[in-house]
């Protein structure tokens, strides 16, 4: 079937406030549906879910940036930004009887990525996976925000995905991938001498461009989301969109 995302992988228009959030949880649940049937049968994959809080305004730059003084003249009725609790759901693959928490699926959120309480969290959670000797899988599909730190230098990319397997801490294997690029297939690590999965990230994204009509609300006739790209990428982003706009 041709699906009707007009990027080769990952579509930085889905980065977009309104659409994050949608996107995220549902990734996560499509993920599940891919993964749980093909799943040897031992294991199970189980969706989880917390609560995280985001600020919708940078407090550095708020702290920076001064409004002129009004007069009273000047006085209006306005709303202002307050930070808000946004669910954000993970995938765990379980091995039975005992509900062992094998992998741990993470699609990194704006949360995770902001310097702050959230990101620091994040990290620590990190680090208690790592030091349980559990599996990590860590998608990062933001641009926007630093990079999760890892000891080796990071090559330059949009996106990554980042697979750890707990027997091989610290070890671990990076998918850099750019915005002109498709979204590598990884593979799911599970218990030591059992078969791992394929996944196509790619393809499921694909697919729910599709269905979730993602391009009816995606605002390609707008610029996409900050950052901005530069030069020859922000040209040919422009002509992605352009070619889809045209094509209705």
């Amino acid at each position: 079937m041709k699906y009707d995302n007009p990027f080769p992988g990952m579509n930085p228009y889905l980065e977009r406030p309104h659409l994050w959030w949608d996107f995220h949880n549902a990734l996560i649940s499509a993920l599940a549906n891919d993964i749980g049937p093909r799943l040897p049968h031992k294991y199970r994959a189980d969706l989880k879910q917390r609560t995280e809080v985001e600020y919708l305004c940078d407090p550095a730059e708020s702290m920076t940036r001064r409004a002129p003084t009004p007069s009273l003249e000047d006085t209006n009725a306005v709303r202002v930004l307050m930070p808000r609790e946004v669910k954000v759901t993970w995938l765990q693959v379980e091995a039975a009887p005992d509900r062992e928490v094998v992998t741990v699926i993470e699609v990194l959120s704006p949360t995770n990525k902001a310097p702050g309480t959230g990101r620091y969290r994040y990290l620590r959670k990190r680090e208690v996976i790592a030091a349980r000797y559990v599996n990590l899988v860590e998608i990062d599909l933001l641009r926007r925000g630093p990079p999760m730190p890892l000891e080796t230098s990071l090559p330059a990319s949009d996106y990554r995905i980042l697979v750890c397997r707990g027997f091989e801490h610290p070890s671990a294997l990076l998918y850099p991938f750019t915005v002109q690029q498709a979204i590598p297939k990884f593979t799911l690590p599970l218990l030591l001498r059992d078969e791992e999965l394929e996944v196509d990230l790619g393809a499921i994204v694909n697919r729910m461009h599709h269905t979730a009509r993602y391009g009816k609300v995606a605002r390609y006739h707008e610029p996409p989301p900050e950052p901005a790209f530069e030069g020859e990428v922000g040209a040919w982003v422009k002509e992605r969109v352009a070619g889809f706009v045209a094509a209705g």
